[in-house]
């Protein structure tokens, strides 16, 4: 196989690619859905005379987490690892000098850098609309606080992703991605306030944030090592599918 094509100049292709994209206007919702709710409450509500920075926050980071991340992020990435199999492109694809591990890991490279732009989106235009409205000072350790748990947040919501795209690949549709999203925020919900909220990876990235009321059962180290196993296995499984696929 022929490796002349650097893995940057496949990014870029994956871009070009997602140039004419409908479902990138989503981006957009994920950011301001939540943000302009949580607003629009503390803008309205005499409950929430002022912005506490800390609770604003959380809010915000608990809506992302909850509401909007895990299903919008599964269908990206479903969407993206399933192009070309719905567009019968893939098998010739594979005949020009980019090999199935590039094709994975620009793949996973580009949902990652969506993702980020996605949520630090959010944090700046949470930040932004807070202070148009009565505010408690918005210090450095606050911003500094919060934008660590964004980074936070992009991290753990990416190493849900190869489970998806194992999904995409295998099946070779976006359906099983959007089905994994829509059931795993519905699981979520449930299994919240259970010991089991950390054994089930999609509600990691909410329980390990920041989030109100906090939560009977968390444990941190689990989490952390159920996350890094979800990435392995499905980083695993996804390279499998993609050197069986095409023959």
């Amino acid at each position: 196989m022929n490796n002349g094509v650097s893995l940057s100049t496949v990014i870029k292709t994956e871009f070009l690619k997602l140039k004419k994209c409908k479902i990138l206007w989503c981006m957009p919702l994920c950011s301001l859905f939540p943000n302009i709710l949580v607003f629009s409450m503390y803008a309205v509500n005499k409950k929430f005379p002022i912005v506490v920075w800390k609770d604003y926050f959380t809010t915000n980071e608990m809506l992302v987490n909850v509401m909007l991340g895990i299903a919008f992020f599964s269908v990206l990435a479903g969407y993206i690892y399933s192009r070309e199999y719905r567009e019968n492109t893939v098998n010739s694809m594979f005949t020009y000098p980019i090999n199935r591990m590039q094709f994975f890991i620009s793949k996973l490279v580009v949902v990652l850098i969506l993702i980020s732009i996605t949520l630090i989106s959010s944090f700046i235009l949470a930040m932004l609309l807070g202070l148009t409205i009565k505010h408690e000072p918005l210090t450095f350790s606050i911003l500094l606080y919060n934008g660590k748990t964004y980074i936070f947040m992009i991290i753990m919501h990416f190493a849900l992703i190869p489970i998806v795209a194992f999904l995409a690949i295998y099946y070779k549709s976006i359906v099983p991605p959007i089905i994994l999203g829509v059931g795993a925020t519905t699981v979520s919900l449930i299994i919240m306030n259970t010991p089991f909220n950390t054994l089930f990876p999609w509600t990691i990235p909410t329980i390990l944030s920041p989030h109100e009321n906090g939560r009977t059962y968390t444990n941190y180290a689990l989490g952390i090592i159920v996350l890094c196993t979800t990435f392995i296995i499905g980083t695993i499984l996804s390279i499998r599918s993609i050197k069986k696929d095409v023959q």
